[in-house]
């Protein structure tokens, strides 16, 4: 830990809140002009162990991370920044250096304290990533109407080289690679900054060694005390060799993801990184199957404590396993404890395909009967060739597709997953309607041409595909801003180990060490957008009932005085029907949107950019937009991920999975919810069991299901004190739904139930 006192500050008059921030800055500003690898790695030395919580005597395993802290470094964490051109302050996230500004407002406890933590964000203020980045940026960008931007990113790392080399190995292998330098080509002092980062590692480990002894003396049983002293023994294993147990490997992971990730946890492919730890344990007979399961519900305790609900994704199943029967082992037992677990995290995902063991996709669905939410479904048969053309790699490479937080695809432990740009689908569609202008004369987009000049719909489609090239357009310069930004400033030690091929050519990640750079646009209200032309072209061009001009100006007095104008709108063809038309809309539009953004990805350099549909962030962006030609009223939510607009599917399941298979799976990511009735669920479970296996037979891609009893959301609002054990699926995230706000309660009650 560095000198505090080279701070010019009291260290006796600080809390270990505010001293950590201090020696964190100071560590910064000591190593700034060195290498970025080697500030980092020292910058890591000032944050580890010191923000981490204590071990608790009841803890099986080691690491949690801390409420709030005022500057670290990681690769994404949510928190709040300034928005120094507004003078206010924005919600965001920051990946590299970050600083929390609301936490540090709350925390001086004394004018010791102030002092210090103004001197600090003084200088953070300039220095930390977010404000570098954004310097990158032009205006056209800070302004645009995408949503912000900010400059985090996920990462699903591989775990399977941790465990199989250990700390040691790996240390083996970059001492091996620093050999090769001069020879092969590299960067030495991002090679020296991950040996840093090793050390600093090693150290946090003994730090909860030393926590877990102390704790074993004073522990309350023999049990506690046996539990606490294992617990110390392999903290020590694990730093001097490859872990030889399910619980060591359990232990390494977790440590390492939870400093490697910020809040942004992300464990992955669980049934491939401890798949054959679990099945050997067993197989050997020094462990039951119950103590492995209260070892895998120890790790879903500390996952739901330590993650955020839209990230903290357990992906099980699915093609590229290797060892498939050990990692179906687990799976089952992760299935089994997840049914027990019964909370919004971990988000179980199960990946499957024709010729994986039926018997998984059986227990899924038995969990998901009695969970309510979880695991969620996703077609490799579908998905895998989606991922092949939407990410520009071969088939082989896309079983790695990896649907990390909300659902946006990223190829995991071999590209970022950069989730920085969210972008508005029915606010490009108004711009269309207003010369590339908000209704209100703002500019968002480029001039398509006056709406009177739309004579035919192809026109006005035109026009719209036009916005959406613009929007594109931005989001590629974001995104390869974001690349270009943390190339100078930082290295992402922790992740960059661990991804492909970052090690192999001595580069950290943004230096041209990773495989692949790419970006996924955040898009809202695909299902709006589209069932908004279906109506215009049906109405306004196919009967004529009233002129597009006309139609424009109602919108903008959202239909005020004109309800009859909003129900022709409202009784138009909608996705989520079996409806030819409206279907072949969505699907067509979609279409478009992907091929435009691989576009402007190419242009800019990028291996790929995506648009992913799966965020539920279209509750808060519908708030910010106009009424719409599908009949939505101006500030009301769309329509979540890919999905029917909540109680528009009004033709049964089928007829709502038809639509839904229509849609081209090359994209980066999509969701889709289902609400059932848990009498569905149970007493036709044959029923529900083979119109699942229909749908994703015809391509279908992905199912969301929530299951709940048929009263109980209406319930819930009346006595939400006898109802926090119901949970929903929002989108990309599930919550517990008394927790949610009223209009999201809304959105979820109107959503059909089958």
């Amino acid at each position: 830990m560095l000198d505090i006192k080279k701070s010019g500050v009291n260290k006796t008059a600080l809390s270990p809140f505010v001293a950590q921030a201090v020696e964190f800055t100071q560590a910064y500003k000591e190593h700034k002009d060195d290498h970025v690898a080697i500030r980092e790695a020292m910058c890591l030395k000032a944050q580890y162990p010191a923000i981490l919580r204590d071990l608790r005597p009841e803890d099986t395993i080691a690491g949690r991370r801390p409420e709030d802290i005022i500057v670290y470094f990681g690769t994404i964490w949510w928190h709040w920044y300034p928005e120094w051109r507004k003078g206010v302050e924005t919600a965001g996230k920051q990946g590299g250096y970050c600083v929390n500004f609301s936490a540090a407002k709350n925390c001086a406890k004394n004018d010791a304290e102030r002092k210090a933590l103004k001197k600090v964000l003084d200088f953070w203020e300039d220095e930390c990533s977010q404000s570098k980045i954004r310097k990158i940026w032009d205006d056209e960008l800070k302004n645009s109407f995408l949503g912000g931007a900010s400059t985090g990113f996920c990462m699903s790392m591989d775990f399977d080289r941790l465990l199989k080399r250990g700390v040691p190995g790996l240390i083996e292998d970059i001492i091996a690679r620093k050999s090769q330098v001069k020879k092969k080509g590299g960067d030495e002092g991002f090679l020296d900054g991950l040996l840093i980062m090793l050390d600093v590692f090693k150290d946090t480990c003994l730090h909860y060694r030393r926590q877990a002894e102390n704790l074993a003396k004073s522990a309350k049983s023999a049990k506690d005390r046996k539990r606490l002293e294992e617990t110390a023994r392999i903290l020590e294993a694990i730093t001097v060799r490859a872990p030889q147990s399910f619980r060591e490997a359990v232990q390494l992971l977790w440590l390492y993801l939870l400093m490697g990730s910020g809040k942004h946890i992300e464990p992955g492919r669980l049934d491939i990184f401890l798949g054959d730890f679990y099945a050997n344990d067993l197989d050997k007979g020094t462990i039951t199957e119950e103590e492995a399961m209260e070892l895998i519900l120890s790790l879903w305790s500390v996952i739901n404590e330590n993650g955020e609900p839209a990230v903290s994704r357990v992906v099980l199943g699915g093609k590229g396993r290797r060892n498939e029967k050990n990692a179906d082992r687990f799976a089952m037992a992760a299935l089994e404890a997840t049914r027990r677990f019964k909370n919004v995290k971990p988000q179980l995902t199960f990946r499957f395909y024709e010729g994986q063991d039926p018997k998984l996709f059986s227990k899924a669905l038995d969990v998901v009967g009695e969970n309510g939410v979880f695991p969620m479904f996703y077609n490799d048969d579908t998905n895998v060739p989606g991922a092949s053309k939407s990410l520009g790699v071969s088939l082989e490479e896309a079983v790695r597709y990896h649907p990390l937080g909300c659902g946006e695809y990223m190829l995991a432990w071999c590209s970022p997953s950069l989730l920085d740009s969210a972008w508005s689908v029915p606010k490009s569609f108004l711009a269309a309607l207003h010369d590339g202008k908000t209704c209100d004369g703002h500019k968002v987009g480029p001039g398509t041409g006056a709406v009177e000049t739309f004579d035919t719909f192809e026109k006005l489609y035109s026009a719209f595909k036009k916005q959406i090239d613009y929007a594109m357009e931005l989001s590629s310069r974001i995104y390869k801003g974001i690349c270009v930004g943390h190339q100078k400033h930082n290295a992402f030690l922790f992740a960059s180990l661990l991804s492909d091929d970052c090690l192999g050519r001595g580069r950290a990640m943004f230096d041209g060490g990773i495989r692949y750079l790419g970006g996924c646009e955040m898009g809202h209200g695909f299902t709006n957008a589209a069932d908004s032309l279906t109506a215009i072209k049906k109405i306004v061009y196919g009967e004529k009932k009233l002129s597009l001009t006309e139609l424009v100006k109602i919108l903008d007095n959202n239909f005020e005085g004109r309800e009859d104008v909003r129900k022709m709108l409202l009784n138009a063809p909608k996705f989520g029907n079996d409806d030819k038309e409206a279907d072949g809309m969505l699907a067509d539009m979609w279409k478009y949107i992907n091929k435009s953004a691989k576009l402007a990805g190419k242009k800019r350099g990028l291996d790929f950019l995506v648009v992913s549909s799966v965020n539920p962030g279209g509750y808060g962006m519908g708030k910010d937009c106009g009424a719409t030609a599908d009949g939505r009223r101006k500030g009301e939510p769309f329509a979540i991920g890919m999905a029917p607009t909540a109680g528009f599917d009004k033709k049964g399941l089928t007829a709502m999975f038809n639509s839904v298979a229509k849609v081209d799976p090359a994209h980066g990511g999509a969701t889709t919810n289902v609400k059932l009735s848990r009498e569905f669920f149970t007493a036709e479970r044959a029923k529900m069991e083979m119109l699942f296996k229909v749908y994703f037979k015809k391509g279908g891609m992905q199912a969301n299901v929530t299951v709940v009893n048929k009263d109980d959301l209406q319930a819930a609002l009346k006595e939400p004190e006898k109802y926090s054990h119901v949970m929903v699926r929002l989108g990309g995230w599930s919550a517990r739904f008394i927790d949610l706000e009223p209009m999201i309660q809304e959105e979820i009650i109107r959503r059909t139930l089958y």
